[in-house]
């Protein structure tokens, strides 16, 4: 065992919980530091320049499982036994470092969306525009269109941890930083799918009416459409963010049971 594992076991926080959390940053901190760091520097660049930074951070919150994982499985059984530390609460542990890193690069994106100029005809992969022909100006997004690209891609991290971070607790198996990366993209496509299906759908299920009241509707900006674009969109939030959440949930209960 390293002195500074010693160091830690000399110190043995009150619970195997905090020791297992001080082990994970111990061995992490200099990372985690360094993606804060990155998320600073995101946002704030994104800002001043006006460049859209936003998927530097999630790419790098979509491989953080693969990031801490452990290079040495050995070194971290053996440093986990000398401090009494449990599979089960090293899982605990890995997983709420895991989720706070993302967290951490997450709010470089959300400043990177929020914070900036976004010119009335740019819109998000999931956002949608009323003007179907009609020769309305364009208008900038709202923030509903913002919080509705954050929670999709929010909920796309989740997948991909839920999907791939089993396997930085598996003995014998390395979780591939690629594989993430491409699990968080796929995550992504199918989100795109579950908006444009929703909407079509619910355009299907709603009413159709009348040639004068659809001249009505398109000359006020074809609220219909925008109701069934509102409801995928919401169907969508719902796939994605609440089943992301519960998925890495149920996986994470399993990743605690096998370990």
């Amino acid at each position: 065992m390293t002195d500074s594992a010693l160091t830690i076991a000399r110190q043995r926080p009150s619970t195997p919980l905090r020791r297992a959390l001080a082990l994970e940053w111990h061995r992490h901190r200099d990372r985690l530091l360094l993606f804060a760091v990155l998320s600073v520097v995101i946002g704030v660049i994104a800002v001043v320049l006006d460049v859209r930074l936003g998927w530097v951070a999630l790419l790098l919150a979509a491989r953080l499982p693969a990031d801490l994982a452990d290079r040495f499985p050995d070194e971290g059984r053996q440093l986990r036994s000398a401090l009494g530390i449990s599979r089960a609460d090293a899982v605990r542990a890995r997983t709420l470092v895991v989720c706070g890193g993302q967290l951490l690069l997450a709010l470089g994106a959300v400043a990177a969306i929020l914070l900036t100029d976004w010119p009335p005809d740019e819109r998000h992969w999931a956002s949608f525009d009323v003007r179907q022909d009609s020769g309305l100006a364009p208008t900038p997004m709202a923030l509903v269109d913002h919080l509705v690209d954050i929670g999709l891609w929010s909920g796309a991290l989740l997948w991909t941890h839920a999907l791939v971070g089993g396997s930085a607790f598996r003995l014998g198996e390395r979780l591939s930083a690629i594989g993430a990366l491409a699990s968080f993209l796929g995550a992504c496509l199918l989100a795109g799918l579950v908006v444009v299906a929703s909407s079509v759908l619910v355009g299907w299920a709603l009413p159709q009416p009348g040639p004068e009241a659809m001249e009505a509707l398109e000359t006020l900006g074809a609220p219909q459409f925008v109701l069934a674009a509102r409801s995928g969109q919401a169907i969508a939030l719902l796939v994605a963010l609440g089943g992301g959440a519960l998925a890495l949930t149920l996986a994470h209960r399993r990743w605690r049971r096998r370990a």
